[in-house]
């Protein structure tokens, strides 16, 4: 909402102060470069036309990704298995890259040798480069003050270095009488976790719902709300399936967490966005060409809206790498998901969510006549 109101602000008066200024300084205003020019302009791609490939690819997109999910599952963070957190204070900053490889070390060894699977060590700064809060899996499931004096050991052995002032194991467990070392602890249990994975599933079909129902009304037919949801809803899988399919396998972390389920919302928040854009400009050649193909109007506004759906979405994923490139490992999953929604978001409003309205609409179109001619026999 923040960004929406200024950029709005910033459109209204800060680029017309600056247009005014140039224009009364007699300089030259252009909004093209001789490499953008005539980048997508008066493009005749018959994208309906060519739905069937879209559908083919996308179909095998989702059975893949149905696939990995149903059979190999995904890697769970803390919040959806349950597990411990602690709230470390240390005497100097510290970064959580270097805390998280420090703690995973001694956990990935622990969990081999006593044939653990499934373990994960989360780390993020908690109020100040000096705390982090780290969160574990290890033994969630054991309760008792051994495992608890046990887990608390493995993260004095792997923290210790960081500390200039020597900190023993007592020191580190209690700060009573010193102000570094575990400041507070808490658990997360299995029905917790469960409750967390269901609300998180119930968000986004709820979305969907929501979002099905407004497009729905804003365009008054069903037939352009379903096209939004399928978008959307093809995007997520296909998303939440490479997170299953490449978890383990490329050299960063892929957890599925309440961080993914955020990026999962935001993605389709993003997406609808553009499927709106395209959805409103074929509704205003239907009004100002009554007469002309519905398969021709359709196809005139997507390729009358290209070039502002590429631009946004180029402007939108340069940040966006840039985060996943150049961002800590805490944040890599997050921004890997937010590039593939982008890139596979774009794809779906212009490939998968308007030939699905067409079709729906023009099977709908098909059934209202074959009743207008049953009504007149």
């Amino acid at each position: 909402m923040i960004g929406i109101i200024t950029s709005v602000l910033t459109s209204i008066f800060i680029t017309r102060i600056i247009f005014d200024d140039r224009v009364n300084r007699g300089k030259n205003i252009s909004f093209e470069t001789a490499l953008t020019k005539n980048f997508l302009k008066n493009t005749k791609i018959d994208f309906i036309g060519g739905r069937k490939w879209s559908y083919i690819i996308s179909g095998a997109l989702i059975l893949i990704s149905l696939g990995s999910i149903f059979i190999k599952g995904f890697t769970y963070g803390v919040d959806f298995t349950g597990g411990r957190t602690y709230v470390v204070r240390f005497d100097k900053p510290v970064t959580a890259e270097a805390v998280r490889e420090a703690t995973g070390k001694v956990f990935d060894l622990a969990a081999a040798e006593q044939g653990l699977s499934g373990t994960s060590v989360e780390v993020k700064q908690f109020g100040g480069d000096s705390q982090m809060k780290i969160t574990t899996s290890f033994k969630y499931e054991d309760e008792g003050a051994s495992v608890d004096a046990e887990i608390e050991g493995m993260l004095y052995e792997s923290l210790k270095g960081f500390y200039d002032d020597g900190l023993t194991l007592d020191e580190f467990v209690s700060t009573l009488d010193n102000p570094n070392g575990i400041i507070s602890s808490d658990k997360v249990g299995a029905s917790i976790a469960n409750d967390i994975k269901r609300n998180a599933v119930i968000s986004i079909i709820l979305a969907l719902i929501v979002i099905f129902a407004y497009i729905a009304f804003r365009f008054k037919g069903w037939t352009w709300g379903l096209g939004g949801v399928v978008s959307l809803a093809h995007t997520s899988i296909i998303i939440i399936g490479f997170f299953s399919l490449f978890s383990g396998i490329l050299p960063f972390n892929l957890d599925v967490d309440q961080t993914f389920i955020a990026a999962i919302l935001t993605i389709i928040g993003y997406a609808i966005n553009d499927n709106v854009v395209i959805f409103d400009r074929i509704r205003e050649n239907l009004g100002l060409h009554v007469n002309d193909d519905f398969k021709e109007t359709v196809n005139k506004s997507l390729n009358a809206t290209l070039t502002r759906t590429v631009n946004t979405s180029v402007s939108t994923l340069l940040p966006m790498l840039a985060i996943a490139i150049f961002g800590g490992e805490s944040i890599r999953g997050l921004s890997v998901a937010l590039c593939l929604g982008i890139c596979i978001g774009t794809y779906a409003s212009i490939m998968i969510g308007t030939p699905i309205m067409f079709d729906a609409t023009l099977s709908r179109r098909k059934k209202l006549a074959a009743k207008e001619t049953a009504k007149k026999k």
